[in-house]
């Protein structure tokens, strides 16, 4: 027989290949659905964590004397003794610009800095001290205290997280008995619920308070009142002093103590003890106040008293909704079943290099978790998500835009989270009016432009210590992917396309104030964040110089995808003219002399390679203007100017900087560079026990940023896309990763990959794409497979080969299509 005979012969045994695989290897996953601890913490960080969005609760699991930290997204202290605003200096920045024309950076930028100065002495006189105002902090609410009888050593001791519920439980044994306490956040009904159990047949006493969270500075609270009275327990605070007059913000929380086979009552205004007890009910609503002297306690035991006094019946509806959105998307590695790991074994694996499936898997599920509870209220999620235990965090614990909320908006679009990326896209939108007042005031400028960081009250001003004109063209950027993602085209509307007017407009006004170079425009100021350029003299360096080339490439996409929203909405056609010329007349990116992309794209500015910022390779990452496909010859500079990065150490081994670094190597299609980077990240102790992430290895600082991104960087590594293009396996480390599947996350273009199950021992992958509209696309993928066959015969028509590795696939509206694929 001839070649061409034997075809459809091959293609059936394909198909009889791809049922007795479907039978024999695609079993069903091992996902990971708790973290479970056996020792109980030393630290707050390793508490297991829980809550709906807007109020949270960090566990601490300790069987005798439980402390639980209550935390809500706007308890943020009032940064200064006056409401700052952005000092007027469009003038002062005219005359530095033309310093800088002759390569006296530090002078330029040290003008406008000390004219800041002056204007904010003048405004705020002897209030002002510094450079700046300084930023409001996150903070705690308060501690619920529960302190139990002592039985003897508890024994068989452990707490979980079930992530699918969004249940913490502890567990114990002592010589009572099996004691059992468990605790939620509730979404649907906006309650903190907990439950004690006592051993089968046993009753118990216990003293129930709330207590000051300890470590506040002077000023940050006015007044606190607490009251234990009858069956409730009560809290109340307002914050510090504005201008010499009480700020009106507070909060207040009621909780309710229900007892079963026992009673409870106040202890001189100190406690509430609980009597004889067989069962204990707790449930707590937390509220934000504009006005704490409008506090309504009788309200809140009015909504309190008319939920259902059972935990089950409290817990179902809330289960429903929270597991819902958490099993939208699922990833399973290929190892062992983690359910009876615990996350102490699993962290002392990664250190070892070993179980990386599992940890990983694992991490995965922990990012989504945390996402789903901790960012999908009114706010963002901060440095620390929802949750906190200090007055004063690291960086307040506050928003920054060149990176850290960034990388947490990662894998949001992917991962299919529209309540996530509702509650940024309502984040940024908040702030718009502060974002223009800042361009008008710094710059003279249209449009809008942030600070590097802010708080959330009264922390959206600007001031020049960061000359940073990137941030809202990268925070409006997911806005417009998730469109382009979802095919959503009123989010596009309402949401995306005002955010990127906004920033081309300050582009449109801010570069013709700068002199051009080569009939190009000049960015200036800019920044790289947060590193500095070499530069001669010495003497003049500083981070405020011309055209850093993460400002370029933000410019470049905000127009480019401006101008393909506004036309597939066929809207602003005369608009995206001017947006077109501008477009034209931006800067080419330089090449340095190691054939790397250079951070800086103007003469004179050498690279800083030792540093944990990655900002220069925003066009391959989150930007998708660079692929092998589309600019071959950056997507090398590229390449190289990642691996001079990772050669000089990464700077100071920051988890946001892990996170980015893994985030470009996966654009890079870098496999191996891929995997180097999770090893370290396992083997560097960044894990909290609860599989929360500290900022530096440690774990030091509590800090999510890893947390909330690493869901991102799975997906990436897995699935890559861009509308009616799509590559699997594009930077799967098929040695640390042989076998998995991933069920649920998104393609742009409005494709939702049902499954993705691989096996490269076994030399196959199955995929399965739907899409709502019929559609084409290419198909790739990053590892050498030669096959690719429709798995119903009847859909054999819908695959095409194209050219070694590449496939078109024609989609059909509204129906699943199933590939088998082999190597």
């Amino acid at each position: 027989m001839t070649s061409k005979a034997l075809l459809p012969i091959f293609i059936a045994l394909l198909s009889i290949s791809s049922a007795v695989h479907s039978a024999d290897h695609f079993e069903a996953p091992t996902l990971t659905t708790k973290v479970a601890a056996t020792t109980p913490p030393l630290r707050w960080e390793d508490a297991m964590l829980s809550g709906n969005g807007t109020t949270g609760i960090m566990v601490l699991g300790l069987p005798v004397q439980e402390r639980i930290i209550v935390n809500h997204e706007k308890l943020w202290t009032v940064g200064n003794d006056y409401r700052p605003e952005t000092p007027d200096l469009g003038e002062a920045w005219k005359e530095a610009r033309e310093i800088a024309l002759e390569g006296r950076y530090l002078d330029a930028d040290l003008l406008v800095a000390e004219e800041a100065v002056r204007k904010n002495q003048a405004m705020y006189g002897d209030q002002f001290t510094g450079r700046r105002p300084a930023y409001d902090r996150t903070h705690p609410a308060f501690h619920l205290e529960i302190i139990t009888e002592n039985n003897g050593t508890p024994l068989e001791y452990r707490r979980e997280t079930n992530l699918e519920t969004g249940e913490i439980s502890v567990t114990w044994q002592d010589n009572k008995g099996a004691w059992f306490r468990r605790a939620f956040v509730s979404r649907t009904d906006d309650v903190i619920v907990i439950e004690l159990l006592a051993p089968a047949g046993e009753e118990f006493d216990a003293s129930i308070r709330l207590v000051e969270a300890p470590g506040k500075l002077d000023g940050d609270i006015a007044g606190i009142d607490i009251d234990h009275t009858g069956s409730e327990v009560y809290y109340h605070a307002t914050y510090g002093r504005r201008m010499g007059k009480p700020q009106p913000e507070g909060y207040h929380a009621l909780a309710r103590v229900l007892t079963f086979g026992g009673s409870a009552s106040g202890v001189a205004d100190q406690r509430l003890d609980v009597k004889t007890a067989e069962r204990v009910l707790i449930i707590m609503r937390l509220e934000y106040l504009d006005d704490a002297g409008k506090a309504d306690r009788a309200a809140l035991r009015k909504q309190l008293a008319s939920l259902p006094a059972s935990y089950d019946e409290l817990l179902a509806p809330h289960a429903a909704a929270h597991g819902e959105m958490f099993r939208r998307v699922t990833l399973d590695l290929g190892g062992p079943t983690t359910s009876t790991v615990s996350s102490e074994q699993l962290i002392a694996a990664g250190l070892r290099g070993e179980s990386l499936p599992e940890l990983f898997e694992a991490l995965h599920a922990v990012g989504r978790y945390a996402l789903t509870c901790g960012a999908t209220g009114e706010l963002a999620p901060s440095l620390m998500g929802l949750w906190g235990n200090e007055w004063t965090p690291p960086w307040d614990g506050r928003y920054t835009f060149d990176a850290n909320l960034n990388l947490a908006m990662a894998g949001v679009a992917q991962g299919n989270l529209p309540e996530v990326m509702h509650t940024y896209a309502s984040f940024l939108q908040r702030y718009r009016q502060d974002w223009r007042d800042n361009a008008r005031r710094l710059y003279g400028a249209e449009g809008a432009v942030t600070d590097l960081c802010q708080g959330w009250r009264h922390g959206a001003v600007l001031m020049p210590a960061f000359a940073w004109t990137g941030g809202v063209g990268w925070l409006a950027s997911y806005l417009y992917d998730y469109a382009v993602y979802t095919g959503d085209e009123k989010f596009l509307r309402e949401h995306a396309i005002p955010m990127l007017k906004d920033a081309a407009e300050f582009y449109a006004s801010f570069l013709p104030m700068h002199p051009e170079l080569n009939d190009r425009h000049v960015f200036y100021p800019s920044i790289s964040p947060e590193n500095v350029p070499v530069m001669e003299p010495v003497e003049q360096t500083t981070n405020v110089v011309p055209n850093a080339t993460s400002e370029i490439a933000i410019c470049r996409e905000v127009l480019t995808t401006l101008i393909a929203a506004c036309r597939k909405l066929d809207i602003e056609s005369e608009n995206i003219k001017r947006w077109e010329a501008l477009l034209a007349r931006l800067p080419d990116y330089g090449i340095n002399s190691d054939g790397a992309i250079a951070e800086w794209s103007y003469p004179g500015l050498g690279d800083r390679y030792h540093h944990r910022h990655l900002s220069h390779l925003y066009p391959v990452y989150p930007g998708r203007e660079v692929s092998p496909q589309r600019k071959p010859e950056l997507f090398e500079a590229a390449r190289i100017a990642m691996q001079k990065r990772i050669e000089a150490g990464l700077g100071n081994k920051s988890a946001h900087g892990q996170m980015h670094a893994a985030l470009v190597a996966a654009r890079l299609r870098d496999a191996e560079l891929v995997k180097q980077i999770l090893n370290y990240f396992a083997r560097n102790r960044y894990l909290n026990s609860s599989l929360m992430t500290g900022h530096n290895p440690g774990p030091k600082i509590y800090n999510l940023d890893a947390t909330f991104s690493l869901p991102g960087l799975l997906m990436e590594m897995l699935v890559q896309s861009d509308p009616g293009e799509i590559e699997l396996l594009a930077a799967l480390p098929q040695d640390v990763f042989p076998k998995g599947r991933i069920r649920g996350c998104l393609a742009r273009g409005g494709i939702t990959v049902e499954e993705l199950n691989w096996n490269t021992l076994m030399g196959w992958v199955k995929v399965t794409l739907h899409s709502e509209e019929a559609q084409e696309i290419s198909l790739r993928f990053g590892h050498h497979l030669r096959f690719v066959d429709a798995v119903d015969p009847a859909r054999k028509d819908a695959v095409t080969t194209v050219g070694r590795g590449l496939w078109k696939i024609d989609l059909p509206a509204g129906e699943s299509l199933e590939l088998y694929c082999r190597y």
